[in-house]
C-alpha cells in the first residue's frame, strides 16, 4: 500500500503517516500538497496524508482550496502533538543568523524566535524537512521535528520551542474509497449557498442542521474563487452521512438550491 505525504523525509506529515498506518504502508514523499492530491487522482498512491489545521495557527488554506476542486475523499484523520525543535549543523544558538521553517512553524514559535533569535533572518520554506535539507553553513538553522536530527545529521539546539505546549496539528487521510460506518464518525462537507452575501444565507444553512439535531464540530469559510466576495463553507458534522438526521438536513439544504459536496464520512481521531 503506497501512501504519499508532504516531504521530504522527517516532516511531521511523515510522522503522522507512520503513527496512522504503522508498518502497513510504503511512504512516498512529495514536495507539495498539490502533488499529494494528484498522486491519488492519478492512482499513483492508494492514500495521501496532509495537514488541514493547527490548533494555534488555524487552517491550512492550500489544503482547503484543493478539497474544493479535487474529487478525492477523506477516509480518516489523526491528531499529532507537535514538538518543534531548533536544529543546526552548529552547536550554538548564538551562531544562527538564518532560520528556515514552514510559515506555520514560524507562527507556532514566534514568541520563542522573538526572545531567543532576535535579528535572525527568517526564510519560509515549503516544508520543515525541505529547510533541513538546505542547511549547509554553521550560521543556518531550521525548525522541525526531532526526527530531522537523525535524518539529516543535525544537532538539536533546543526542543519544545513552540509557544503553546498543547500545539496540535490535525491531518486528514485522502483516498478514492468511501469508509464504512464506525462507532463514532465525522462527516465533512462543503456548502455553497446561491449567494453567500445574501442576508441570512449562513443562517439558512445552520437552521437546517438545527432542525434535525445535527451537531456541527467545525465551520469555516473560504473564498469560492468563483466571484469577488463569494464564499463556501467547510463544515464538519458529528455522525455518518447515512445517518437519518444528516440525510434529512442535507435534503432540506438541497431544496433551498444550496449546493453540497460531501468530502467523506470517517472515524473521529482518537
Amino acid at each position: 500500500m503506497k501512501v504519499s505525504y508532504l516531504g521530504p523525509k522527517g516532516s511531521f506529515s511523515e510522522i503522522a503517516l507512520l503513527n496512522y498506518f504503522d508498518n502497513n504502508a510504503e511512504p512516498i514523499p512529495l514536495p507539495t500538497i498539490v502533488e499529494v492530491f494528484e498522486s491519488i487522482e492519478k492512482n499513483e498512491s492508494d492514500y495521501g496524508i496532509i495537514p488541514i489545521e493547527n490548533s494555534i495557527e488555524g487552517s491550512i488554506n492550500n489544503t482547503h482550496d484543493l478539497l474544493i476542486s479535487s474529487n478525492v475523499m477523506i477516509t480518516g484523520e489523526i491528531e499529532l502533538l507537535i514538538n518543534q525543535c531548533l536544529l543546526s549543523k552548529d552547536n550554538s544558538i548564538e551562531n544562527i543568523e538564518i532560520l528556515y521553517a514552514h510559515p506555520q512553524s514560524l507562527g507556532q514559535c514566534q514568541n520563542y524566535i522573538r526572545l531567543n533569535l532576535p535579528g535572525v533572518e527568517l526564510l519560509p520554506v515549503i516544508s520543515n524537512s525541505e529547510g533541513a535539507k538546505m542547511l549547509v553553513n554553521s550560521n543556518e538553522g531550521c525548525i522541525g521535528s526531532e526526527k530531522l536530527s537523525s535524518d539529516y545529521n543535525l544537532n538539536i539546539l533546543d526542543t519544545g520551542i513552540q509557544d503553546f505546549s498543547d500545539n496540535t496539528t490535525r491531518f486528514i487521510i485522502i483516498g478514492t474509497q468511501t469508509v464504512k460506518k464506525s462507532s463514532k464518525d465525522k462527516t465533512s462537507i462543503i456548502v455553497s449557498p446561491p449567494d453567500s452575501q445574501d442576508s441570512g444565507s449562513l443562517f439558512k444553512v445552520l437552521k437546517s442542521f438545527a432542525n434535525y439535531d445535527v451537531n456541527l464540530s467545525r465551520i469555516e469559510s473560504r473564498p469560492s474563487k468563483k466571484g469577488k466576495w463569494n464564499y463556501v463553507f467547510f463544515i464538519d458534522l458529528e455522525g455518518h452521512c447515512n445517518d437519518n438526521n444528516i440525510l434529512k438536513s442535507l435534503s432540506e439544504l438541497k431544496e433551498q438550491n444550496i449546493k453540497i459536496k460531501t468530502l467523506g464520512s470517517y472515524p473521529v481521531a482518537q
